[in-house]
């Protein structure tokens, strides 16, 4: 029996790819070319509607695809946002068809660099319709969507975001690997909503070093001392710092903290 494409493709994606950290976002990301290239067998496909992978050579089409393909959306459509210029911009373009297209029950998940944290156009993209959400994790340089879980398009390289040679792929076992590889840095990543007031929050009340704290296994008492605070007040500070986060747990908030670029010396 001859395997199926796709499931070649999953064969020889790295171990520990589905959990990967969000710092390594990018070497995945780099790496996807040659696993997109094995899903089909090494047969060049060039037609964008029914093959496994379609190779866009022109920024036109690569723009149009992605409008088409969050347009039309159903369930869900997760994004990486890399820091370039046009990024913001084509993301509200392409949000913008979903929208106009009537009410949709699609969740949109976004993740960002820190760095754009600042970029009013990227707040705005939570504006445009219900269901966006946007978090910040260090190490977005690539872009990319997935739509429906089902097709991605697959930007890698420094160049303006689904500028030549991107990619539609439809091989299930490829879009999976993708798909995991964002949604485990989304779930590390920091809310946006959150993140200036983190920051803030970091820089008073010894946030920076509570959080270090909380990731060498200090105890509250311990830490509490080594802060010259109550246990009381610890642990008011660790509640605070967690919510910011969206942490569920105190390791978590160790990790987003770390992987959101909170905590660079």
């Amino acid at each position: 029996m001859v395997p199926d494409p796709g499931d070649r493709a999953a064969a020889e994606i790295p171990p520990g790819g589905g959990a990967a950290e969000s710092g390594d976002i990018d070497h995945v990301l780099a790496q996807m070319r040659p696993l997109i290239e094995s899903a089909v067998n090494n047969t060049q496909i060039r037609a964008l509607e029914e093959s496994a992978l379609a190779v866009i050579d022109d920024r036109s089409v690569a723009v149009r695809a992605f409008n088409s393909l969050v347009g039309e959306a159903k369930l869900s459509v997760t994004l990486l946002v890399p820091p370039t210029r046009d990024a913001p911009r084509l993301v509200a373009a392409a949000l913008g068809v979903l929208a106009a297209r009537g009410p949709r029950d699609a969740r949109v998940q976004i993740l960002a660099p820190p760095e754009m944290a600042g970029d009013e156009r990227l707040a705005e993209l939570a504006t445009l319709l219900d269901g966006v959400e946007i978090r910040l994790a260090a190490g977005v340089r690539h872009a990319a969507a997935v739509v429906d879980q089902r097709v991605a398009l697959i930007r890698p390289g420094e160049a303006t975001v689904f500028g030549a040679e991107a990619s539609v792929v439809r091989a299930p076992a490829v879009v999976r690997a993708l798909y995991d590889i964002m949604m485990t840095a989304w779930y590390r990543a920091a809310p946006l909503a959150g993140y200036q007031r983190l920051q803030e929050c970091l820089r008073r009340d010894s946030g920076v070093r509570i959080l270090r704290m909380l990731g060498e296994g200090y105890t509250d008492e311990v830490a509490a001392r080594e802060l010259d605070i109550s246990v009381r007040t610890y642990r008011r500070r660790v509640a605070d710092i967690m919510r910011l986060l969206g942490a569920r747990s105190r390791f978590q908030a160790g990790v987003n903290a770390s992987n959101a670029g909170l905590l660079r010396a």
